[in-house]
């Protein structure tokens, strides 16, 4: 794959997040206005419940899936692989939904803090092996880099969820409308997904040939994504036993705004991580270094300025997008863009451990930032409310990218573009000064003070800090040429 071809991947799958952010920006004020803080804090517990018990039913596979089959050539191997998985997965998902849906009465109780949430729990958990089939099924897709395919359907699943909520809102269906549209879209989505899979590889009743494998490499990432659980989602749990639902509501719908950086860290991963196996199995050392530095720098110069703008736009956004209920939660906003802005460096430099298989020290490096996060988040929340859980994560990323570097490092090392970054964050301050003053009350304005920021940052950095190379700007000229 040329680095154009990198490139154009990337760009596909970006302009699929922003069609799919959009998507999910319209689903924010639709749910947040029809059901209020409590019933979006229940629909936010629900929902990072699943994203807590959903890697225990992947037991780390979906990352086996892209590590062992990226490279692969022969179609049998492939379709051996694909089924095994999804058939062992099929089983610990069913197992895992089946539990939760025994114990919806405990868990409402012990952790909802309400028995009323009991057949809301009941009926998300089928959302937990919908989502394993689902990542499963998509991942096939990036393994065989079939971008358009993998857009297409992310923005089916995106959309279909949209309009289908709307429907049963509108319905009076409430928070099970909300729920209801989201099983009835993954099980549409893998039905789709699968129908594509089979008619290209086939079907075969699997062997579990190289399951043994597969599960020797990914059952220790399977901590790692449990850990990763804790730094990521463990605060609302945390807020809804200290300060309740509602608190819980107020913070993921200003967790959802800032957290919005982690977009710009999707489209290349997607694409870095199956490219970089391919390129270190085929002991292209220098084009391992190269790919990982200069996707650090693409995510940078978006991401720098788009955490800045994040956080002056902060209370502006959640008045425009939630209700006057949710506004209490712009100072979450700054924090936790930062931390977005950090998880993807981690994401970035993580991809070294995963190619010279040391991934037992991503283990090491979640639990850090998982105990930190936790001390943190009980420490801070009785003292400043939402806001300490937001410092709490914040300074979890930030040991987690200290450590990953440190770490990672003594295998590949490649230029982290310092000089870069300082013009990076020196642009955006300019921008957010000037965006700072103007104050957007509708969509209209909103999306015109962004537009004008975004021009004043990419002149800055490209017209008088020159931070881009002819060979660069030549690059991604060609590319705009391209795609139209």
């Amino acid at each position: 794959m040329s680095y154009q071809r990198f490139a154009k991947d990337v760009a596909i799958i970006g302009i699929t997040q922003v069609l799919t952010s959009l998507g999910g920006f319209i689903l924010l004020p639709l749910i947040t206005k029809t059901l209020g803080a409590y019933d979006y804090g229940i629909w936010a517990q629900i929902s990072i419940t699943i994203s807590l018990l959903t890697p225990m039913a992947l037991l780390g596979l979906s990352m086996a899936l892209v590590r062992f089959l990226s490279a692969e050539k022969n179609i049998e191997h492939i379709r051996e692989g694909l089924y095994s998985i999804i058939v062992f997965v099929l089983f610990t998902g069913s197992g895992i939904s089946f539990l939760v849906f025994l114990l919806s009465d405990l868990l409402a109780t012990s952790i909802f803090g309400d028995i009323a949430t009991s057949p809301y729990i009941r009926a998300g958990s089928f959302l937990i092996l919908l989502s394993a089939l689902d990542q499963l099924a998509l991942f096939y897709f990036r393994v065989s880099r079939q971008t358009k395919t993998f857009a297409l359907l992310t923005i089916f699943q995106s959309f279909g969820q949209f309009f289908l909520v709307l429907a049963l809102l509108l319905s009076g269906f409430g928070l099970m409308g909300v729920i209801l549209a989201t099983l009835i879209v993954n099980i549409a989505l893998f039905v789709v997904a699968m129908v594509r899979v089979t008619a290209q590889v086939g079907f075969a009743i699997p062997r579990f040939t190289y399951l043994a494998e597969y599960l020797r490499y990914s059952l220790p990432l399977t901590p790692n994504s449990l850990i990763r659980w804790v730094t990521d989602s463990s605060d609302r749990y945390l807020i809804g036993f200290f300060l309740g639902v509602g608190s819980v509501g107020v913070y993921s719908a200003a967790y959802a705004i800032g957290n919005l950086i982690q977009l710009f860290i999707s489209p290349i991963q997607f694409i870095l991580f199956p490219e970089l196996s391919r390129l270190y199995d085929e002991r292209k050392s220098g084009d391992v270094k190269v790919y990982l530095s200069y996707s650090l720098k693409y995510f940078l110069f978006i991401a720098i300025p788009a955490a800045f703008g994040l956080a002056v736009l902060s209370k502006p956004l959640l008045e425009i997008f939630t209700s006057t209920e949710f506004v209490s939660g712009s100072s979450v906003i700054p924090f936790i863009a930062l931390a977005g802005l950090l998880a993807g460096v981690f994401q970035v430099i993580i991809n070294i451990t995963h190619l010279v298989k040391k991934t037992q020290f991503n283990l090491a490096i979640h639990v850090v930032a998982a105990v930190i996060n936790v001390i943190l988040n009980v420490l801070l929340i009785p003292m400043i409310g939402i806001l300490g859980a937001a410092i709490a994560t914040t300074l979890s990323y930030l040991a987690m990218v200290i450590i990953c570097i440190s770490v990672s490092f003594k295998y590949i090392k490649f230029d982290l573009h310092g000089d870069f970054i300082i013009k990076s964050i020196v642009a955006s301050g300019i921008m957010a000064g000037l965006v700072y003053p103007l104050y957007p009350q509708e969509i209209f304005s909103l999306l015109l003070v962004v537009t004008g920021g975004t021009i004043v940052y990419v002149l800055v950095m490209i017209v008088f800090f020159r931070s881009f190379n002819y060979q660069e700007l030549n690059m991604l000229k060609n590319l705009v040429m391209k795609r139209l």
